[in-house]
């Protein structure tokens, strides 16, 4: 008996389907050789049958003829002479017709070619005899009934020999059918046959598939079965095959997950971060010894208890809202702070990490510990509130003070004196500036950088800006060209004053002297583009976008970088866009840069 263990899959697997194919084509050829006999009977029976049929009108078409002629006789109508014309002419072509059926049968066909000759005499003389009458008008009774009496006979004679033919070919019909069924009941028996053989054959081969590979995949399978459930493998499958390659490998693989399950294990347990899961109730499945050095809680302290139980009543429904939409959303990662209230009764501020997972059936969920990065904010809040009521406040005082003494409110001061406070006013009005830039800076990244939309008239803002850095342009020798059409924006004045500032006093500060700083405005379609243009060194490539980040600033000739913070243009940057519009930098032909930025029209 064959031995399926000593054979590779591919060549069980080719044995158990190359077989019953092997038979079943063997089955199909011996069908298909009955099914073309039976096709050719048929065909034959179908042929025998026109014959037949041909046959059996050919008399009807020649009597007619003969009964055409007579009707003529007596009324001498010319619609009945065309008639009989018609029905001689087709009983011509009902020859030439049975002529072609009859061209495979030898013996046939010759007997239709003498009952023709006869039958073609009779047709002579009907046709002779019907010209007779067009011509000489009436034809004698007696010799119109002999007449008659002759193509009856003729007629007869035909009929009889048409009648055997007819018979002849009904034998052979009859011989066909008969064969034709025999046929089919071979096909039948073959079908039958075959069909039970397969069925045999296919049963047995499956039998002895079962006994020598099924039974072994059956104990891979249960390995599968015993490693979830983490319990010791049934011993490794002996053998050459693929199932007792593949049994090896599942025996590794087993032992590999144990060292990484072991592994994983020791990262969890020596996390800082808590890491959890959570049923679809909310209560804690698994939790990591990072929640006692974290909050206090014990292992068996948080299992089967809900959530609620340890975070701030505060944070209980945003919890609740962001489980229900991950869970939702299946695959998608969300983030929510909550404080949770430690064993000791003291409230720590955590970021959770939260996933939900159709697979497991779980929230998996990452608690990182925020408190200190809190307190940083808050320091920072601080920070920035020092700095605009205690600094800002004096500063503002202080200017206000040295524009008084610069313009002889106090009395006219010496040469050197005057040098001095213009000096300190050049300083503290950019300390004041700096001090803005931090806190636009501050609002900005919390999202509160404050806008008052009206409609404003771009030209007026121009105007207005450039009385601004007037005097910081003719320090700098630099003259300021300004090229504008009339252009009404929805926006803040104030912020885009503070944008055109920005770009204009960039655009003189890394001009050469007797420069020109040119101001373009300029309306594209439902937009409108602001340029401001300088001919000194350019941006360096691949600084176009990094200057617009914080901090960032472009290197100049030399590889010098000019006095600044770096904030003003992210600032602009922030400001446009929360107009609606985009802001950029591009290479002034010849040298130097073009700062752009485009905002939406009124009515656009």
């Amino acid at each position: 008996m064959l031995n399926f263990s000593n054979l590779k899959l591919s060549q069980q697997g080719l044995i158990l389907v190359g077989i019953p194919i092997a038979l079943m084509l063997t089955v199909l050829v011996a069908l298909f050789v009955v099914f073309t006999q039976v096709e050719s009977q048929a065909v034959k029976s179908e042929h025998s049958k026109k014959i037949i049929a041909r046959a059996n009108s050919l008399v009807r078409e020649y009597q007619g003829v003969a009964n055409q002629l007579m009707i003529y006789k007596y009324t001498k109508v010319e619609k009945v002479r065309q008639r009989f014309d018609e029905k001689l002419t087709q009983t011509e072509q009902s020859f030439v017709e049975l002529q072609e059926l009859l061209k495979d049968d030898p013996a046939q066909l010759q007997r239709l070619n003498e009952l023709r000759g006869g039958a073609e005499k009779g047709m002579a003389i009907m046709r002779q005899f019907a010209n007779r009458i067009k011509d000489e008008g009436d034809i004698h009774a007696v010799e119109a009934t002999v007449t008659y009496q002759r193509l009856m006979a003729a007629g007869s004679h035909f009929s009889e020999q048409l009648e055997e033919l007819v018979s002849n070919e009904v034998k052979r019909n009859e011989a066909t059918l008969a064969e034709e069924e025999r046929g089919r009941m071979m096909m039948k028996i073959f079908i039958i046959a075959g069909a039970g053989l397969a069925v045999a054959v296919g049963t047995g081969l499956t039998l002895l598939f079962t006994k020598n590979t099924t039974s072994r995949l059956g104990s891979v399978v249960e390995n599968t079965v015993r490693l979830s459930k983490k319990e010791p493998l049934k011993p490794i499958l002996q053998g050459e095959d693929e199932i007792a390659t593949l049994d090896r490998f599942f025996h590794r693989m087993a032992n590999d997950l144990a060292v990484a399950t072991r592994k994983e294990k020791l990262i969890l347990d020596n996390a800082i971060d808590v890491i959890c899961s959570l049923d679809p109730k909310g209560m804690f499945a698994a939790v990591n010894p990072a929640a006692y050095d974290a909050w206090g809680y014990k292992e068996e302290q948080l299992i089967g208890h809900n959530y609620t139980e340890v975070i701030s009543s505060e944070n209980v429904q945003d919890f609740r809202e962001t489980l229900e939409r991950i869970k939702s959303e299946s695959g998608t990662l969300a983030n929510v702070e909550t404080r949770v209230i430690t064993t000791s009764g003291e409230r720590v501020d955590v970021q959770w990490s939260l996933r939900w997972s159709d697979s497991e059936n779980l929230y998996f969920c990452v608690a990182h510990d925020v408190s200190d990065r809190k307190r940083v904010e808050q320091l920072k809040q601080d920070f920035v509130a020092m700095i605009s009521h205690e600094l800002r406040t004096p500063l503002t005082a202080m200017q206000a003070m040295l524009a008084l003494l610069a313009n002889g409110s106090y009395g006219d001061i010496n040469e050197s004196g005057a040098k001095r406070v213009k000096g300190a006013k050049t300083s503290v009005t950019r300390l004041i500036m700096l001090i803005n830039d931090l806190l636009d800076m501050e609002k900005m990244e919390a999202g509160k950088l404050s806008m008052t939309y009206s409609d404003v008239e771009l030209s007026e803002v121009v105007e207005r800006s450039v009385d601004t850095i007037e005097g910081f342009a003719d320090e700098h020798g630099v003259k300021v060209k300004v090229t504008s059409k009339p252009v009404t924006v929805l926006g803040d004045a104030d912020r885009l004053i503070q944008v055109f500032v920005n770009l204009l006093s960039n655009a003189v500060k890394y001009s050469e002297e007797e420069g020109t700083v040119e101001l373009n405005i300029d309306i594209d379609g439902e937009e409108c583009e602001v340029q401001v243009i300088d001919h000194g060194d350019g941006i360096p490539q691949g600084f176009e976008e990094k200057i617009f980040e914080r901090y960032e600033q472009a290197p100049t000739a030399g590889g010098k970088r000019r006095k600044g913070t770096g904030l003003g243009l992210p600032i602009c940057k922030a400001i446009v866009e929360q107009h609606g519009g985009t802001i950029g930098v591009r290479t002034t032909p010849g040298g130097g840069s073009t700062f752009w930025f485009r905002i939406p029209r009124v009515g656009s």
